[in-house]
């Protein structure tokens, strides 16, 4: 009876040592860096998304953007894009419950998104849990490393 009881002790010891090394995503892994998003498409430019409490940003990274101008007007025409693009700022209010987070669109509160969440090396997943739903796809955040810097 004694070593079924030290066996179990140690089963639990064991689960919770897996249980402190999973992947689990926190409210600081989040707000550690700023991250980029490369979407699949090849014409949309990355995003770069920034999270403080409660609150993902996302805004267009514009240095992302290659030109394709061909003359100075071209250039002046992508500069003034650019520009612009450069002040869309995008709001999302996040649910993080466990390994499910909740995308609430700020300016529209009918629109929301559920992911589940994970980490993988330094990139953080966020996969749709509504699969049916072919408009949304699995993001990836990778840390963001400004090129300028």
């Amino acid at each position: 009876m004694k070593k079924w009881i030290n066996g179990l002790l140690l089963g639990m010891l064991f689960l919770t040592f897996l249980a402190g090394c999973s992947s689990k995503v926190s409210e600081d892994d989040l707000k550690e860096n700023d991250w980029s998003i490369e979407p699949e498409e090849e014409d949309v430019p990355n995003m770069i998304a920034s999270f403080s409490d409660h609150v993902m940003s996302l805004k267009v990274d514009v240095d992302s953007m290659e030109s394709t101008a061909n003359d100075e007007w071209e250039q002046i025409g992508e500069d003034f894009a650019k520009e612009i693009a450069s002040e869309m700022d995008f709001k999302f209010e996040y649910t993080l419950d466990g390994d499910q987070i909740t995308l609430q669109d700020t300016e529209n509160e009918d629109e929301s998104n559920d992911f589940e969440v994970s980490k993988e090396d330094d990139d953080i997943i966020f996969k749709p849990t509504d699969e049916s739903d072919e408009d949304v796809e699995t993001i990836t955040l990778q840390p963001y490393e400004n090129e300028e810097e």
